[in-house]
């Protein structure tokens, strides 16, 4: 049996997303939403006819289920920006998804609110892909041309 060992394709280039932009957003707004149902907990809760045994028991439980899934919200988060924007010759990805240069429809840079606060910005792809949470060290206008050569490049070499 013969075995072909075939390299993998090596990216062109590669960058990281901005740790802070994605985790401090996330972890707020989990907090907030986990505060929101620990009130409607405690409103549930002193609608009951609970003893106070019981009463503090659910109180635990739900403080301690918000906890664990805050953590993993936060892990997630964490796990998702140490994955880099991986540029290939005929595509772009970011773990297990992809969008090729050929079905790209916008290189240009964007910037929300949060993006200038964390001095970083997107770039949307397409409808499902972004470049999201790129700091701007990484310089938008030679990020977004290099996209757009790539494109026209791909485009370009397309076989008709």
């Amino acid at each position: 049996m013969v075995q072909t060992n075939q390299p993998a394709e090596q990216p062109l280039y590669s960058i990281y997303e901005s740790k802070k932009r994605a985790l401090i957003p996330k972890t707020i707004s989990l907090l907030f939403l986990a505060f929101i149902f620990y009130l409607g907990v405690l409103v549930n809760v002193s609608l009951l006819e609970l003893n106070a045994d019981q009463e503090t028991n659910l109180k635990t439980g739900a403080l301690l289920t918000l906890a664990l899934l805050i953590i993993i919200g936060t892990v997630l988060t964490f796990r998702k920006t140490k994955q880099p924007y991986l540029f290939y010759r005929n595509r772009v990805a970011h773990g297990k998804e992809t969008i090729y240069y050929l079905n790209i429809t916008n290189t240009m840079p964007q910037a929300n609110f949060l993006d200038r606060a964390f001095k970083t910005y997107s770039i949307p792809l397409g409808k499902t892909f972004s470049l999201r949470h790129i700091p701007e060290t990484t310089q938008k206008t030679q990020l977004s041309n290099y996209l757009q050569q790539l494109v026209e490049y791909a485009r370009k070499n397309q076989p008709k």
